[in-house]
């Protein structure tokens, strides 16, 4: 299940000081800025202004079509490069349609922005940098254009070319290579290239404007990754507001705490653009725990609709005068010493008209999926989906002296809901059990053996034992990134993640306002060996992961930290041997880089944030995963929204879950961790049986197939295809949907295709 909670007064205070001091720029101690070795500086140079001085007197343009000559080819594309500007352009051959790594020409006179802006609109590379040689750290953007920037060392490379952009105000020399692979463009930055001789590097846009497109008379919309997807389609300009989409690929790392975020976090790397019968797909290759993703609706910043990966190498921070200076006596800086990451890579998949679409770029991120990180198509043969039962073991909530156990599922228990689900027809079950541990739910970090009010290991092995004879995988419930209890060790002087500042990360995981430590990933990566013995003793299916394939922050733990890019990598390992040393690992709202380890993913994203310049969600992430990776949203007993959030899963391809407690509600209201309210097991067996038959009976004989298509036939009415032929109609109006050759009632669902008829 998903443990954030609310933000606590703490986090707030950060907030507003951040917010404060972003604004109005925070007095921090001066510290010589230091150039990386190697660095270009040329003694005795004189001062060169910053990039806030007036824009140089030629004005901003975009490159001529006769400049571009042929660098590189495939049997799909040809990509041709100026050497005067550094922009390229894609030619489809299949198709006849080009793709420009800058705004649509044809538009371009009817700009009315700032004469600066117009330069960040021609320019192949923007930058935002700070001046570390001042009291007042305050960053700043400029373009390569605005500094009358120079293009160097063009060079013809294998598939592309090459090139160095020098920015002669701030100092900056950043390399970039871009090839041509069969169907996609790759831009690359290598990091080890760029060099800072005068400012630091906050973050760089390569390419920002590729495919930009004005609304007037275009079809066509921006895809962004928000939640499981989200469309932003082209509108004139007096219609957005002003506000544009960006946000940190995996999340905020909390580390570099920032202002707050109320969106859902991405968990896929991906963008892209549909213009017309041409579009394409954006995937960030490598470097994107770096990364942002940033869209500008037309009409926002300039009359053009834009989406671009932001790069970013550093990041700003509260720091503190002392370890136990109070949060109000913070001022922002950067770390200064060091550059994030390595190499930033991006592919863009350009697609021809039976692509263009959301759904093609779904499904041409899936063939990557499979292509470049392994992900095999699921080989299901049981002809019926598993009902996905999570049951709660215990928890703890305030006692006169101390905590008091609160006893919701033992054993026993457990063992007569599987059986009474048996027998009310249910066939296929996949059960996890939460809540084991000594002191329950909310006490993280500790292992086996299970806690002995709910029937200790050796009821686990009974109940484990119980469900195998019926062909039910078990899986306990671990979370292995935060530790409140000392288990396996765990020190949070020496084990916990720590920020730049020298502070441990807490996480708000419980409702009695007591803050969690966050679990280096290198020590949890020595706690999972040191417990798997202990799992496969007891003969477990797997494991359930939380916070590890979610949460992704950097750690400056002297003994156990790792950046963010390296923690991501021990998080794939700490996976990869949990399912090879288990066999089956399940994720909780897990980011992409987790897919290769998961059988299925808990509470999967299925929304978008809202944003009034978005214009409708789209299951993007399920037409991706669909057929790869089994996936759940939320359990059945919790919705906000009973019959649309039904229908919305029999939309997606979404498996049912429900979590049951033996323990009736009021028992545990005052619960540490728990804030489920509907989960008394007699209360909900029969619905549970009915709900699943239902899910089955639509779901069941296409859960291993892909998703081919994805549409709205009406307002209220959507149609989703498989492979296999099979169609699904889902109504979520109240009055029924009818056609010449099927009607589907008010609120429901009909089955075309592939044996199915009206439901």
């Amino acid at each position: 299940m998903s443990r954030f909670r609310s933000p606590g007064k703490k986090n707030i205070l950060i907030a507003v000081l951040l917010a404060a001091a972003l604004i109005y720029g925070a007095v921090s101690v001066p510290v010589e800025f230091k150039p990386e070795a190697g660095s270009r500086t040329a003694l005795g140079a004189p001062e060169q202004g910053n990039s806030d001085a007036p824009a140089q007197a030629v004005p901003a343009r975009l490159p001529e079509d006769q400049d571009f000559k042929v660098m590189a080819e495939s049997d799909a594309l040809k990509l041709k490069l100026d050497e005067k500007t550094g922009h390229f352009i894609i030619e489809d051959k299949r198709t006849g349609s080009v793709h420009r790594s800058y705004p649509e020409p044809k538009f371009w006179a009817q700009e009315k922005i700032s004469e600066n802006w117009k330069k960040h609109l021609a320019s192949p590379l923007m930058v935002q940098y700070v001046d570390f040689s001042k009291s007042n750290v305050q960053a700043k953007e400029t373009n390569l254009a605005a500094e009358g920037g120079q293009i160097k060392e063009v060079k013809e490379i294998p598939g592309g070319f090459s090139l160095v952009y020098e920015l002669p105000a701030t100092g900056f020399r950043i390399p970039v290579e871009v090839t041509l692979q069969g169907d996609y463009i790759q831009t690359r930055i290598p990091r080890d290239g760029i060099r800072e001789t005068k400012m630091g590097l906050i973050w760089v846009r390569l390419y920002p404007f590729f495919g930009a497109e004005y609304s007037a008379g275009q079809d066509g919309y921006m895809f962004i990754p928000d939640g499981a997807g989200a469309l932003i389609r082209y509108k004139e300009n007096g219609n957005n507001v002003n506000k544009i989409y960006d946000e940190s690929v995996y999340g905020q790392d909390q580390t570099f705490a920032g202002l707050g975020s109320n969106r859902n976090k991405i968990i896929m790397p991906v963008f892209g653009m549909k213009t017309g019968g041409k579009g394409f797909l954006a995937v960030l290759h490598e470097g994107e725990e770096y990364a942002n993703i940033v869209a500008a609706p037309a009409g926002v910043l300039s009359g053009y609709n834009w989406v671009t990966a932001q790069m970013n190498y550093r990041a700003s921070f509260l720091q503190f005068t002392s370890r136990n200076s109070p949060d109000e006596w913070g001022y922002v800086d950067y770390n200064r010493d060091e550059l994030f990451g390595s190499d930033r890579v991006v592919r863009y998949y350009i697609l021809g008209p039976e692509k263009a679409g959301y759904v093609g770029m779904a499904q041409t991120y899936r063939e990557y999926l499979m292509k470049e990180k392994g992900i095999k198509p699921r080989a299901d043969e049981d002809k019926n989906l598993p009902l996905h039962v999570d049951l709660i073991g215990g928890d703890r909530e305030e006692g006169v002296v101390s905590d008091r156990y609160i006893k919701l599922t033992d054993t026993s228990d457990a063992s007569r809901m599987v059986d009474t689900l048996t027998q009310k027809g249910v066939p296929r079950m996949s059960l996890t059990y939460m809540g084991w541990q000594k002191g329950g739910y909310s006490s993280f970090g500790r292992s086996l053996p299970a806690d002995s009010s709910i029937g200790g290991s050796a009821g686990m092995k009974s109940f484990i034992d119980k469900a195998r004879g019926y062909g039910y995988p078990v899986y306990l419930d671990t979370e292995l990134a935060a530790n409140n209890t000392g288990g396996g060790g765990f020190d949070d002087r020496f084990h916990a993640k720590v920020n730049l500042a020298g502070r441990n990360l807490t996480l708000g995981l419980l409702y009695n306002g007591e803050r969690v430590p966050a679990v280096s990933d290198k020590f949890a990566e020595k706690s999972l060996e040191e417990t798997l013995p202990d799992y496969k003793e007891l003969g477990v299916s797997g494991i359930v992961m939380n916070g590890i394939g979610q949460r992704l922050y950097s750690d400056y733990n002297t003994g156990f930290g790792a950046p963010r890019d390296e923690a991501r990598d021990v998080q794939e390992r700490v996976l990869g041997r949990a399912k090879e040393s288990l066999g089956s690992v399940k994720g909780t709202q897990s980011n992409f880089y987790a897919l290769p380890y998961l059988d299925h993913i808990r509470k999967l994203v299925y929304d978008h944030s809202y944003d009034l310049f978005t214009d409708e969600p789209v299951p993007f992430a399920q037409i991706t995963l669909h057929g790869l990776v089994s996936y759940s949203s939320e359990y059945v007993n919790n919705r906000q929204e009973d019959v649309n959030d039904f229908l919305r899963d029999i939309e997606y391809g979404a498996e049912p879950s429900f979590i049951f407690t033996q323990a009736q509600t009021q028992a545990f209201v005052n619960a540490y961790g728990i804030r489920y309210y509907n989960t008394y097991f007699p209360a909900w067996e029969n619905e549970a049986a009915e709900q699943y038959k239902r899910y089955n009976e639509a779901l069941g004989p296409v859960q291993n197939q892909f998703i081919t298509n994805h549409r709205t036939l009406a307002p209220g009415v959507k149609e989703t295809t498989y492979a296999n032929g099979r169609k699904l109609i889902v109504n979520y109006n109240r009055e029924p949907y009818q056609t010449a050759d099927y009607t589907v009632p008010a609120q429901n669902f009909a089955v075309l295709g592939e044996g199915g008829g009206e439901s």
